[in-house]
């Protein structure tokens, strides 16, 4: 089975994917990782050398590729903005939201260039990522089978949350 966890940047997929993998001893799979290991660079340097649409090409493959694995598997914040991404994670039994308010995420996020979407922009990071999540909300809701509200919970919590939903 694969189980996809999607949501915005800093709401925990990675972190508390790769832990609730581990103590579930399976494979976990990071789609952004996946790009930037085939380009041999950072997707900050994908993004900011070849552009977010060619970014995107990369990460539907990706995406399509991790569907055939057995594991959890972390998206990329924007891979819900694609149609077949959305079509691809949806026949997965188990696809997991993990929900972050702006000012958490901002507060986790800091100050950070390693994240496309906030290194060449002069708006508050909470503005950012409000306008981003706005933009995503329904389509994160369309293809989740299960939400986490992380705001309030440790990475410990929210990987625990997330083995409870692979063994159910």
């Amino acid at each position: 089975m694969t189980m996809w966890l999607i949501g915005m940047m800093a709401s925990g997929k990675t972190s508390a994917g790769k832990l609730a993998a581990a103590r579930l001893s399976v494979p976990f799979f990071d789609t952004d990782a996946v790009v930037a290991e085939r380009m041999g660079c950072s997707v900050a340097q994908l993004w900011g050398t070849l552009g977010e649409s060619a970014f995107r090409e990369l990460e539907k493959a990706a995406t399509s590729n991790l569907a055939r694995k057995d594991g959890i598997v972390a998206t990329g914040g924007g891979v819900v903005l694609d149609e077949e991404n959305r079509r691809v994670i949806t026949r997965s039994p188990k696809v997991v939201w993990l929900e972050a308010s702006p000012p958490v995420m901002a507060a986790r996020l800091g100050s950070t260039d390693e994240r496309p979407l906030l290194k060449d922009s002069d708006q508050p990071t909470e503005t950012i990522v409000a306008e981003r999540l706005q933009e995503r909300a329904q389509l994160y809701a369309d293809t989740a089978t299960h939400r986490i509200d992380t705001d309030d919970m440790d990475i410990e919590a929210v990987a625990m949350t997330i083995e409870a939903i692979w063994n159910d």
